[in-house]
């Protein structure tokens, strides 16, 4: 199994628990890790691991065009819908951080990093 990952991607979406938060919108930073099985260390071919690129648009069309209310919502269903298009993928950490957050304390990011596993049955 190798390791992928997609650092930094920055968006702008309407996420939030209020419903000020999902009007106003806020920039927001995405961090992928993919373990994979891959064979494309030998074959040199995208088709035998997983296209990190695709994978980015995946997870910024859904940053982009759905709203959450949690981030760790947003981090799931990122997951989810990247273990579902790559068979490959064995299990993706997703970890979505909200820059500069509106809340009474002063912070860079403030965020949610989760795992998505592959069940052993497929």
């Amino acid at each position: 199994m190798i390791t992928l990952f997609v650092t930094g991607l920055e968006f702008y979406g309407y996420h939030g628990v209020s419903d000020e938060e999902q009007k106003v919108g806020h920039r927001y930073v995405i961090d992928l890790e993919m373990g994979v099985v891959s064979d494309a260390e030998q074959s040199d071919q995208v088709e035998d691991t997983v296209d990190y690129g695709a994978a980015a648009d995946i997870a910024l069309k859904i940053g982009t065009q759905r709203q959450f209310r949690t981030l760790e919502r947003l981090a799931q269903v990122i997951g989810e819908a990247l273990m579902a298009r790559f068979s490959r993928l064995r299990e993706v950490s997703v970890r979505v951080a909200k820059r500069l957050p509106p809340a009474p304390l002063v912070a860079e990011e403030a965020g949610v990093e989760l795992v998505v596993k592959r069940s052993k049955s497929k």
